[in-house]
Parts: structure tokens; C-alpha cells; sequence
């Protein structure tokens, strides 16, 4: 019986009666014993002889010897068997389109293995919604049920493809009609990103709301606005039904405060506001929720202002002037310096030519330094006007946050420029140079080159040599082809 279920490839059954140490477990097929190895027990069986003991169990015969009496058994190789028989009979089962329950057996990223009766089908993450998914949604659990539709099989790859979602109709089918532009619709923020927030309109049907569609304000954040959970009411601004995208905006279902901000901020209007950002350029203040305008760096103060930042902080609440007011391009000009006394008619009033200033040298540049005279007004004393003695640079003789005493020989209300010298400190007034001629007489130098006439130096009253025609062009802000 055993060599005819041998040569059949047939199951027999058998009692475990004891354990071979190391190796294995002796088995009683009707009187003739087998050797079972351990590593053919099969997964469904325990391993401890005390379970195993008097259990009687399928069998499939590896080895069979009437000679040798050796009879080597499987419990392994029958589940195999009985595995391959139900495989057969499922994909013998299988049509596209068949409908089926099974049992979640893992989670992986990219999808879900649903036992379908014996075997693992995939429902690619792809096959889980109508939207795009990252990974599975933590809804689904390892061993719950789960519905499915057989999409396609392969029975010589032993592969089943799952879907969920076609269990349900394609809900982005038609969805322009049922969404046209300029509809208002109820929603709820399923997630909100960094450019935005997605609002969930049905099932598997979400549109983005983009973070200037927010609100009429300037968030950096989309998190200022919404948060996940927030049902809302927005307005459909386009459907693009083939590639499955809605834009949404939320700000426009409220009121637009810049439909009257050109009567409650007209030009001229002192307003109080808040700094919201700092740039190079400028302040942005907010003036109400969704309203900001605009300080320019060179409306901050009536002096020079490098950076914003110098003299602001953002979230510091301020004073401003309306200078302009642009509702179309939705912007407004405004100016902190304009509710401020101009320094610079103070000074005018205050200061004429041949008046001595003291101040500190506040900048050095190769052509000259800065010296503070009030708070808002610096003046320049010209390289030229440092020294009686010729200089290269004006760090040779003056240095930053150095105090010093200079006359006042130049005033230019037009460009708001003061003109400063320290040589003529003592002196008398400046008074137009003498010219004198090259000494050469405009004879050519050395290897025939005529001498430049820019090159002539003029003299002062006392006969002291001065500056060259070419300085005093420089000093004029001219240049030599002027």
C-alpha cells in the first residue's frame, strides 16, 4: 500500500509516537515506522513531541526502501501540495471584474496582500482611492476584511491584481458639470502643506486651495488660516477634469477690504499699522487684515537708512503717512519719515557758507570723509579739503569716530549736499584759484610726450600750491572731457 501510494504520489496518514533527538520524529503509518525529519514538520504543526505525541497527520513519502527498510516522510511537502491544489483551483475560479472578499495579510508602502482564499493578491496604493496616495491609508489594519475587485491575473507568475476603488464608480467622471467655475461649495481641510491647503469636496475628490488663496492677508504660513479637521465654504476657481485638479480659493468668499481702502486711506492720512516684513527695499506694514502697504527704505527717515532693519523690527507697531494709494494694483505708498520735521530745512536755517562745524567722522572714502554736523545731516570734506599737505587717501590723516572741527564752503539745497574743508579752517574764505602755468611751458618731456595740461597746479593768495586742474574738475564733479 505504501509503495503503490509512493509511486501515486498519494497522502497517507500517520501517528507521531516519539522523537528522534536532533533529527527528527519516528512515525507509525499502520505498523511500519517512517522517519519524519524536523525540517519537514510543516509550519501548521508544533514542534514540541509532548503536543506532537499520538497526533496523527498527512503525510507525503520522500524515500521509500523495501530493502533498506528506510521510509522517509513529509508533513511539509503535503501542505506544499495542498497549497498548489488551491492556487489551481482559485485561478481556475478567477474572473476580471469578480468580485471578492479577503483577509488584509501586510502592509507595505506601496499597497495592500489580500488573501483571496489561500492566496495573496496585490492592491496596488494606486487601486485604494480615486486620489493620489502616498502610502495606504492607516484606516486599513492587518486582519480586517476588505472587499475587492479581481483586476487581472497571471497563473504562470502566480500573480492577482486587487483593486478597491472600482468597487465605486469614478467620482471624477463629469466633475467639471457638477463644478464649474464660480461655485460655491462646502468642504473640509484634509491637509495643509507649505503652498497650501487641500479641501476634501466628496469622496476622493479634493482641490487645492493655494496660499494666496488663503485670505486677503499676507500669511507665511497656511497654518495662520486653517488647520486639518476645519470644515469651510470656498469657490471653485477652474476643474481640469482630465488631469484630475481643482483650484479653490477661500479668500473669495469674503468680503475683499480693498473695495473701499481708497476712501478709508486716502493720501495724507496719518495711520497707525504694524511691521509684517523687512526687506531690502523696505517695511511692509499692516494697516488691517489683508491690507499692507509699503515704506521704501528712503521714506523710513530723513537720513540715510541702509537697511530697514536699522531702525525697525518686525511685529513693532508704527505710525504712517499715506503717501498714494493704488486700489487696482492693490498698493499703497506710505512714509514714516513724512510725519517727521525735515532736518534738512533745520539746517538750512541753522547753518550758512563759512560757518565752523564740529562733528564725528562717521565714513571714509577714497575720495573724501563723512562728517556728522546734526543728527540727520553729514557733510563731505574732499580729499583735497583735508590737508594742506598733498594726501594720498583720508585715512592717512583722519579715522573713523574721530572728532574734528571743518568749514562750511559749500551748500546744495537741491541735492541736500554739504560741502566741508579742514585746510581752510583758519583761512579766509575760499576764493577762486589762480592758474599757473606748467613749469615747462608745455614743453614735451622725455621721449617726445607733450606734458597733459590737466596736470597744471593753481596757487592761493599766499602763493602755496594748491590742487591740480585735474583735482579741482573732480572736486566740481566734472571730468575732463567736460
Amino acid at each position: 500500500m505504501l509503495e503503490q501510494a509512493f509511486r501515486d504520489k498519494t497522502p497517507v496518514e500517520g501517528e507521531v509516537t516519539n522523537e528522534v533527538k536532533n533529527a527528527g520524529y519516528h512515525v507509525n503509518l499502520d505498523g511500519i515506522r517512517a522517519f519524519l525529519p524536523g525540517s519537514h514538520l510543516g509550519s501548521d504543526l508544533p514542534s514540541a513531541i509532548e503536543e506532537l505525541r499520538g497526533k496523527r497527520i498527512q503525510l507525503k513519502i520522500l524515500e521509500l526502501s523495501r530493502r533498506d527498510k528506510n521510509l522517509v516522510v513529509s508533513h511539509k511537502a503535503f501542505l506544499k501540495e495542498m497549497e498548489e491544489r488551491r492556487r489551481q483551483a482559485l485561478f481556475e475560479s478567477l474572473t476580471p471584474g469578480q468580485e471578492i472578499e479577503g483577509t488584509i495579510r501586510s502592509i507595505v508602502d506601496f499597497g495592500l496582500f489580500v488573501d483571496i482564499g489561500g492566496f495573496e493578491g496585490l492592491v496596488h496604493r494606486s487601486e485604494i482611492a480615486w486620489k493620489d496616495l502616498p502610502v495606504p491609508p492607516a484606516e486599513y489594519k492587518v486582519g480586517a476584511k476588505v472587499r475587492v475587485k479581481v483586476l487581472d491575473f497571471d497563473k504562470g507568475r502566480s500573480k492577482i491584481s486587487l483593486s478597491i476603488k472600482r468597487l465605486r464608480p469614478n467620482p471624477w467622471e463629469g466633475i467639471a458639470a457638477r463644478y464649474p467655475a464660480g461655485t460655491r461649495v462646502a468642504g473640509r481641510v484634509v491637509s495643509v502643506t507649505d503652498f497650501g491647503a487641500f479641501v476634501e469636496l466628496e469622496k476622493d475628490v479634493e482641490g487645492l486651495v493655494h496660499v494666496s488663496e488663503l485670505s486677503w492677508g499676507f500669511p507665511e504660513d497656511p497654518k495662520q488660516v486653517v488647520h486639518e479637521g476645519d470644515p469651510v465654504e470656498v469657490m471653485v476657481l477652474s476643474c481640469d477634469e482630465a488631469a484630475h485638479r481643482i483650484s479653490l480659493s477661500l479668500r473669495r468668499t469674503q468680503r475683499d477690504p480693498w473695495e473701499d481702502v481708497g476712501a478709508k486711506y486716502p493720501a495724507g492720512q496719518r495711520v497707525a499699522g504694524t511691521v509684517t516684513k523687512l526687506t531690502d527695499f523696505g517695511a511692509f506694514v499692516k494697516l488691517e487684515e489683508g491690507v499692507e502697504g509699503l515704506v521704501h527704505v528712503s521714506e523710513l527717515d530723513w537720513g540715510h537708512v541702509a537697511h530697514p532693519r536699522d531702525v525697525l523690527k518686525e511685529a513693532q507697531p508704527v505710525e504712517v503717512k499715506v503717501l498714494n494709494v493704488d486700489s487696482k494694483d492693490r498698493r499703497i505708498s506710505l512714509s514714516i519719515r513724512a510725519l517727521k520735521t525735515d532736518p534738512w530745512r533745520q539746517f538750512v536755517e541753522r547753518y550758512a557758507i563759512d560757518d565752523v562745524v564740529e562733528g564725528e567722522i562717521t565714513e571714509i572714502k577714497d575720495f573724501g570723509a563723512f562728517l556728522k554736523i546734526t543728527d540727520d545731516v553729514d557733510g563731505l570734506i574732499h580729499v583735497s579739503e583735508i590737508s594742506d599737505q598733498r594726501i594720498a587717501t583720508p585715512s592717512e590723516v583722519l579715522s573713523v569716530g574721530s572728532r574734528v572741527q571743518a568749514k562750511i564752503i559749500g551748500i546744495n539745497e537741491e541735492k541736500k549736499q554739504v560741502r566741508l574743508s579742514m585746510r581752510h579752517l583758519f583761512g579766509p574764505p575760499e576764493v577762486p584759484p589762480v592758474a599757473r602755468p606748467p613749469r615747462d611751458g608745455g614743453k614735451r618731456e622725455r621721449g617726445g610726450k607733450k606734458r597733459d595740461r590737466f596736470e597744471q597746479v593753481f596757487l592761493d593768495e599766499g602763493g602755496h600750491e594748491t590742487l591740480s586742474m585735474r583735482d579741482l574738475l573732480k572736486d566740481k564733479g566734472l571730468d575732463e572731457t567736460e
